[in-house]
């Protein structure tokens, strides 16, 4: 050991300490990054959950909604309200908005209406 010299130990000594301090921070590095997927892994779970739910919500909202137009139970909701009409029957709709500012009923087709799906967009041309 005496015929190395004084910088030959200084970079042995050098490589050693370098090798424990990346080896200690590797380990550090490892738990952090366990750390890391532990709780992602966690989030993860909560958010699968809360999105199981929120499917499970709405299934039962579609049965409800699936259910509530069948035209047996709207034909019960109007039962004693409507009946057949006449083959002389004269039917005047008044004109009328609502507070929505949209009318509903039209003295002529394409005149006023808030609601893109009436408006001639062709007679302006």
């Amino acid at each position: 050991m005496n015929n190395m010299s004084a910088q030959s130990r200084k970079r042995i000594y050098l490589l050693v300490v370098s090798m424990i301090a990346i080896t200690v921070m590797s380990a550090f590095a490892i738990v952090w990054m366990q750390q890391q997927i532990s709780r992602t892994a966690q989030n993860s779970k909560e958010n699968e959950a809360k999105l199981a739910d929120t499917v499970r919500k709405l299934r039962y909202l579609d049965e409800r909604i699936a259910t509530l137009h069948q035209p047996v139970v709207l034909q019960g909701k109007v039962a004693g309200v409507l009946r057949p009409s006449l083959d002389d029957q004269l039917v005047w709709v008044n004109e009328k908005s609502v507070a929505t500012g949209r009318a509903y009923a039209l003295s002529a087709p394409y005149e006023v209406s808030m609601d893109l799906a009436l408006l001639d967009i062709d007679a302006k041309r």
